[in-house]
């Protein structure tokens, strides 16, 4: 081992000196960053709870207009000899709807290829653009199947053919 020198012990000692030094000064600096970092939090959070506190939110009270004749909303009862009521349901009448009338509104924007492969389809009634997977129902649509350049949709039983 080599024995350090008189001269060489001292160099080792400035050194130690300038290092603790050199940390004293940077533990300052860092000490300095944090108090002013937890300050912000402190002045942001004041604002943040003075706002929450003074601020009066108007919470609009709920109210429901009901129809003034009830009999647009109740069935009408028939009413026989044995003073029985049976009331009458009447189905909503249902608009039957060609699938050229259903598709024409609907348009194959592209085909996503993978795995598990996606059409995107554009309504253009709803004005809306979505993905669809295989085995997937929109409207009275349902996916059956989708290949490279088109999708294959049932309505009403019947297949229907998209193309790009």
């Amino acid at each position: 081992m080599t024995e350090l020198t008189p001269e060489g012990k001292l160099l080792d000692l400035i050194r130690q000196a300038q290092d603790k030094k050199k940390l004293r000064k940077e533990l300052k600096i860092f000490t300095k960053v944090n108090t002013m970092l937890i300050g912000l939090i402190v002045i942001i959070m004041g604002i943040f709870l003075t706002d929450i506190f003074t601020s009066k939110y108007n919470i609009p009270e709920l109210s429901v207009d009901f129809p003034e004749q009830k009999d647009e909303i109740l069935p009408k009862p028939i009413e026989f000899e044995d003073d029985i009521k049976i009331t009458e349901i009447i189905p909503e009448k249902q608009v039957s709807i060609s699938k050229e009338d259903a598709v024409k509104n609907l348009n194959l924007l592209g085909i996503v290829t993978g795995d598990n492969n996606q059409a995107i389809i554009e309504d253009r009634q709803s004005k809306e653009t979505r993905f669809f997977y295989k085995g997937d129902n929109f409207r009275e649509f349902k996916i059956l199947d989708i290949k490279n350049s088109e999708v294959i949709l049932e309505y009403k039983g019947e297949r229907i053919e998209l193309r790009m």
